[in-house]
């Protein structure tokens, strides 16, 4: 920097001065973080120190979940500076990391940990914790955890919209109704986790056979949602059958047993062949339509 000084005249004069820049760029430690997004912690961010952080619903865990499916001490995790790895410790039920069941593994940012049918949280390697906690509070008000698809809530909020949208411009608008056979069964018979794996297969199913611009939602239980924009009734037929098609041949391995899958599902189209005043009409012919596919043997759809 140039300035000049006088002390004559106090005019400035030049004069250098030579300053020490600190290094800003440096690369900021990340530290451990685990968000719960559903559960008894529901919404906590907490910091997983270094060391060994054991997670179960005994008094003396570090962190103590009051959550009666899991066990006393259920998991580990071991924090060294930038690793982290996950530990199942003997559990009742298992540890599961991005849906498979694990004995010990290393932990990525972003990887989503299930201790139970009910607790299920995220960890995050991050060095602010201000945009973990902003990003998936988001994500926590409109997506379900088991199966990381839109809820409910989102799914009624998006189907007024387009409700509203296709009665103005009077275009086609589908709504399908999927409930899974048996879900009852699975679950009696395998446990809670394998009915969480089964809801979090179906899915990982409908994500990838809707368009951009459809909704595929959990609904609440074992049953799913899906709005198609611009679709009519013969599109939405073809659409439900090929997603039924697929589920029933995709069978669910869980534990080294393969769980047979099928579902079933009601077709409902805006304003076909009857007067659909509201987005609750909508709902109730297409779960009408849901409860005769199960009456009439499952595994089929109902239009």
């Amino acid at each position: 920097m140039t300035l000049k000084d006088n002390k004559d005249n106090k005019e400035p004069v030049e004069k250098t001065i030579i300053t020490q820049l600190t290094k800003f760029d440096e690369e900021q430690v990340k530290k451990a973080y685990v968000l719960f997004l559903s559960g008894p912690l529901i919404g906590k961010l907490l910091h997983i120190q270094e060391g060994i952080t054991v997670l179960g619903r005994a008094p003396d865990a570090n962190l103590v979940i009051n959550d009666p499916r899991i066990s006393r001490h259920h998991v580990k995790i071991d924090v060294t500076g930038q690793d982290v790895t996950i530990e199942d410790m003997g559990s009742t039920n298992g540890t599961f990391v991005n849906g498979k069941r694990i004995t010990k593994q290393a932990l990525a940012d972003g990887d989503k940990i299930q201790i139970s049918s009910s607790t299920v949280f995220k960890f995050a390697l991050q060095d602010k914790t201000e945009n973990i906690f902003h990003k998936e509070l988001y994500k926590m008000a409109i997506i379900d955890p088991v199966t990381n698809v839109y809820n409910k809530r989102f799914f009624l909020e998006r189907f007024n919209e387009e409700f509203s949208h296709s009665k103005r411009a009077k275009f086609p608008l589908s709504l399908l109704m999927i409930d899974i056979d048996f879900f009852k069964k699975v679950n009696d018979t395998y446990g809670h986790l394998a009915g969480d794996m089964l809801l979090h297969q179906l899915a990982k199913i409908g994500k990838t056979m809707v368009r951009n611009e459809d909704i595929f939602a959990r609904y609440g239980g074992e049953e799913f949602v899906v709005v198609l924009r611009g679709t009519n009734k013969e599109g939405a037929v073809i659409l439900a059958e090929r997603l039924r098609q697929k589920v029933a041949g995709d069978p669910l391995i869980f534990e080294g047993q393969k769980i047979q899958i099928t579902i079933s599902i009601g077709v409902a189209t805006l304003d076909d062949g009857r007067d659909h005043a509201s987005t609750e009409d909508l709902i109730e012919d297409a779960d009408k339509k849901l409860y005769q596919s199960k009456e009439n043997g499952r595994n089929r759809t109902t239009s």
